[in-house]
C-alpha cells in the first residue's frame, strides 16, 4: 500500500469550507489556551457565527473537533494531523513561490489558499526536496515535516515586549493580513532583518531603527511580529546604523 494512503478522514474527503476552518481553529489555537470560540473563528475566516456553528457540527460528526455545548472547541489528535498537513501544502507553496517565482513574501497569502487544497502528500514531499527542506515559510511560520512534526524556536519574544537598544531579529510575522504586511514590507520588518527598538511613547507607538530607516509603529502592529535575540554582530546590525 502506498504511504500516502491513510485510514483516517482525508484532505480529499473535505469540502474547501472545512478545510479552511480546521486550519484556521489550528492558527488560533497558537495563540490561545487552546480552545477557540465560534466567534473568534468567525472573525478569522470573516464569516457570520451561524456559518461557524453549522461548520462545527459537520467537524465534530467527523471527529476532528472535540466540542461541549456553549463551549469552545478544539482539535483532536486527527484534527490536528490533517490541520498540518494543510499548513505543509501551504507554506512549501509559499516558499516556492518566493523563492523560484518571484512573488513578494507579503502577496504569497491568498494564492497559496486556493493552491493548498489541490496538492497530494507527495507532491509536497517533492516540493520539499526541490527547496531543500525549509524550516520556516517567508513569514517565519513553520512547515511541518513529512512527519507532520514542527520545530520551534523557544527564544522568540513580541517585538512590543523587547527593551530599547537591544538588538533582535524579526523571526516571525503573526497575520496574514496584506494591509498590514505591506506596512510591514514598507517598514523593513521583514523575517530575517534586525531591528532595535528606540523609543516608547505613552500613546500605544513604538520607535524603532531597522535596514528602511527609523519607524513608527502602533503597538497593535508590533505585537503581530516575532523577534529572537541576536549577537552584536557587526555586520548584522550595519543597516541600523544608518536609520535616521
Amino acid at each position: 500500500m502506498s504511504r500516502y494512503n491513510t485510514s483516517e478522514p482525508t484532505v480529499r474527503q473535505l469540502t474547501t469550507a472545512m478545510e479552511d476552518a480546521i486550519t484556521g481553529i489550528y492558527r488560533l489555537q497558537e495563540t490561545t489556551d487552546g480552545r477557540v470560540s465560534t466567534s473568534a473563528l468567525a472573525s478569522a475566516l470573516d464569516v457570520k457565527p451561524a456559518t461557524i456553528s453549522s461548520m462545527f457540527t459537520r467537524l465534530d460528526e467527523r471527529g476532528l473537533i472535540e466540542r461541549e455545548k456553549h463551549r469552545p472547541v478544539i482539535l483532536t489528535d486527527t484534527g490536528e494531523q490533517l490541520a498540518l498537513r494543510i499548513l505543509r501544502h501551504h507554506r512549501l507553496l509559499e516558499t516556492f513561490l518566493v523563492e523560484c517565482l518571484g512573488y513578494g513574501w507579503e502577496e504569497v497569502h491568498d494564492e497559496c489558499d486556493r493552491l493548498e487544497h489541490h496538492i497530494s502528500p507527495r507532491f509536497a514531499d517533492a516540493l520539499e526536496s526541490f527547496l531543500a527542506s525549509p524550516e520556516v515559510d517567508p513569514h517565519g511560520d513553520p512547515i511541518p515535516n513529512e512527519n507532520l512534526e514542527i520545530e520551534t524556536e523557544h527564544e522568540r519574544v513580541r517585538l512590543e515586549t523587547v527593551d530599547t537598544d537591544v538588538p533582535v531579529a524579526v523571526r516571525r510575522i503573526l497575520t496574514d493580513d496584506r494591509d498590514v504586511l505591506d506596512f510591514l514590507t514598507d517598514a523593513g520588518l521583514e523575517p530575517g532583518n534586525p531591528v532595535l527598538v528606540d523609543e516608547r511613547f505613552p500613546i500605544e507607538l513604538l520607535a524603532v531603527r531597522t535596514p528602511a530607516g527609523r519607524q513608527q509603529l502602533p503597538l497593535s502592529v508590533a505585537h503581530m511580529v516575532e523577534v529572537a535575540p541576536v549577537d552584536e554582530d557587526a555586520e548584522l546590525l550595519a543597516p541600523l546604523s544608518d536609520g535616521s
